[in-house]
C-alpha cells in the first residue's frame, strides 16, 4: 500500500514543518513494507491544484493522510473535497484537532478514516487491513464510515516508549531546501506532550481524550546522538539551528543535564547550536549554565501577559513577575538569549492588561519579543470569554488560520481591531531598538539581504505578511550578536 501524507496548509505562514507527519511517514518507510510519500503546498499556494494533481498522478497513492490542526481544518476540508471530486482514494485523518473532536471531524463528507492518539501502531494496521481487505474492527482508536455509518471506537492510546521509532526522515520533504533558506532549521522532538494544565493550550483536550499518559520523555543521550547527526548530515545544506519542539524540556533537571553532558561531547558546541521551549518555573542557574556551555542560543518561553491576574488566574501559568525577572537576569549571564511570547486580547484582558504586557516586554528586552492574539482553542478558553464579559466575534473565528494575527474575540472594552493595533504598538516598541542595532552591524547588507529574500519569497509564492517578520528572525539574526 502507498500512502501519500499532505501537510495542508494553504495559508501564509511557513514557519514549520510537521514533525508528526515526517515521523509517521518514515515509521511506514522504515518499519513496514508500505511505502510514504510528502506532498506539501506551501511554496505551491498558488497553483495548489495543479500541484496536488501532479504528485498523485506521479505517487499513485492507495490512500491519503493529513493532520488536524484547528486552523488548518478549512484547508483540511478544501483538500479532501478536491481529492473526492477527482479520485476514487480514501482518506484517513490524526492530529491534535482529530482526536479532541473525534466524531465531529469523521463526519465532514470527504473523510473516510480517523485514528484518535498516536498513530504509529494502528496506521500499519490500517494499511494491513486495506491491502488484504479485511474489516477495520478492533484497530485501537480507529472510526470509519461502512455504508454510511460511523464505526469503530475512538478509544487511541499514546504510545508509552517513544524511544525506538527511527530518526525521522526531512528528505521527503521535496522543498527542504527552500525551507534551509528561509528559515535554516530543523525540527527535533525529544518528549511528547505536556504535563501542565494551561487554560488556552490544545494539550488539555488531547491529554484527556486519550488513554495514557501524554507526557512522555526519550532517552536524552540518544536524542543528543539524533541532534549531532542532523547537523553532520545537512549543516552544507543550509541548516543554521535546531529547533527542539518538546514542550518542556527543561522540565526535568537530570534529563537536562544529561542531554548537555552527551551534547557537548559529539559536536562543537559554539557552532552548532539549538533552540528550545522552556518554561520560566523550569529554569534555574544550574539549568541555565548547563544550557549555555552546551551551545542553547535561545530558550523559547511564553510570558504570555504583563498582568498577574490574567498570567495566573486567566491562563493558570502560575508564574510570578519576581520569577520572569530573576530568571531573565540570570540567563544574561549565563549567555543564553530569550524568545519571549505573549498573548493579547485574552479573557478579561482590558486596555490596561494589554499595556503591561507591553510594558513587562519592554522591561525584559529578550532577544526576541512574539506578540500573538489570542485564540479560544479549549473549552475552558471559551468558557473564559464569556465568563469574563467577551464574546468570539464566529466570522473572524471561522477565517482565522493562524495564531500570530487576527484578533477575534469582542472584549469589554476593545475589539478586534483595537487589539491587533496594540499588537503594532508592541512591535514598534519593542522591535524598533533590535532592528536600528541590526541595521548599524549589517549595513548595506542588511538591505540587500531583505531585498532578495522579500523577491525570492514572493516568487515562491510566500505571505509579505510573514516573509518581513521572518526575515529578521530566521534568515540572517538567529543568534545574539
Amino acid at each position: 500500500m502507498k500512502i501519500q501524507f499532505i501537510n495542508a496548509l494553504l495559508g501564509g505562514d511557513f514557519s514549520a514543518l510537521d514533525i508528526g507527519l515526517t515521523q509517521l511517514a518514515t515509521v511506514i518507510n522504515k518499519n513496514t513494507h508500505h511505502k510514504a510519500s510528502i506532498l506539501d503546498f506551501t511554496f505551491h499556494r498558488r497553483h495548489w491544484k495543479k500541484h496536488l494533481h501532479q504528485n498523485i498522478q506521479r505517487f499513485k497513492p492507495d490512500i491519503i493522510g493529513m493532520s488536524c490542526n484547528t486552523l488548518y481544518m478549512q484547508y483540511v476540508k478544501t483538500i479532501a473535497k478536491e481529492i473526492k471530486e477527482h479520485y476514487n482514494i480514501p482518506i484517513v485523518v490524526g492530529g491534535y484537532h482529530a482526536s479532541i473532536h473525534p466524531l465531529d471531524t469523521i463526519k465532514i463528507p470527504d473523510i473516510d478514516f480517523l485514528i484518535v492518539g498516536d498513530a504509529e501502531f494502528s496506521l500499519p494496521k490500517l494499511l494491513d487491513r486495506l491491502e488484504k481487505g479485511k474489516t477495520f474492527f478492533g484497530i485501537q482508536g480507529l472510526l470509519y464510515k461502512e455504508k454510511g455509518q460511523v464505526k469503530g471506537n475512538k478509544e487511541g492510546s499514546f504510545v508509552k516508549d517513544i524511544d525506538h521509532f527511527p530518526t525521522p526522515d526531512w528528505d521527503l520533504w521535496k522543498d527542504l531546501d527552500k525551507y534551509f533558506y528561509y528559515l535554516g532549521m530543523l525540527y527535533v522532538i525529544g518528549s511528547r506532550g505536556c504535563p501542565y494544565r494551561c487554560s488556552y493550550c490544545d494539550a488539555v483536550g488531547i491529554a484527556n481524550s486519550v488513554k495514557g499518559s501524554y507526557f512522555r520523555m526519550r532517552d536524552p543521550r540518544a536524542y543528543a546522538r539524533e541532534v549531532a547527526a542532523l547537523w553532520k548530515k545537512y549543516e552544507k545544506r543550509g541548516l543554521r539551528l535546531i529547533q527542539m519542539f518538546d514542550q518542556v524540556f527543561t522540565f526535568n533537571k537530570k534529563w537536562v543535564k544529561e542531554f548537555c553532558d552527551e551534547y557537548k561531547q559529539l559536536v562543537d558546541v559554539e557552532k552548532y547550536g539549538f533552540s528550545t521551549f522552556a518554561r520560566i518555573d523550569n529554569l534555574d542557574k544550574e539549568r541555565l549554565e548547563m544550557l549555555g556551555k552546551a551551545g542553547c542560543k535561545i530558550l523559547r518561553v511564553g510570558i504570555e501577559a504583563g498582568n498577574d491576574f490574567i498570567r495566573n488566574t486567566v491562563y493558570r501559568k502560575h508564574i510570578s513577575k519576581k520569577q520572569i525577572l530573576d530568571v531573565f537576569k540570570i540567563a544574561k549571564k549565563e549567555g543564553v538569549g530569550f524568545t519571549a511570547f505573549y498573548m493579547l486580547g485574552g479573557p478579561g484582558e482590558t486596555r490596561k492588561t494589554i499595556n503591561e504586557t507591553i510594558n513587562l516586554a519592554r522591561k525584559l528586552d529578550a532577544e526576541r519579543s512574539a506578540f500573538f492574539v489570542y485564540k479560544p482553542f479549549t473549552q475552558e478558553g471559551a468558557e473564559q470569554v464569556a465568563q469574563y464579559g467577551g464574546i468570539v466575534d464566529v466570522e473572524r473565528w471561522k477565517k482565522a488560520d493562524n495564531i500570530t494575527f487576527d484578533a477575534v474575540i469582542r472584549l469589554k472594552d476593545i475589539g478586534p481591531v483595537s487589539v491587533e493595533l496594540l499588537q503594532y504598538k508592541a512591535y514598534l516598541l519593542t522591535f524598533g531598538k533590535r532592528l536600528l542595532k541590526m541595521i548599524a552591524r549589517d549595513k548595506h547588507k542588511y538591505f540587500t539581504r531583505l531585498g532578495t529574500y522579500m523577491i525570492r519569497g514572493l516568487n515562491d509564492g510566500l505571505d509579505p505578511q510573514y516573509l518581513l517578520p521572518y526575515y529578521h528572525i530566521y534568515a540572517h539574526d538567529w543568534v545574539k550578536k
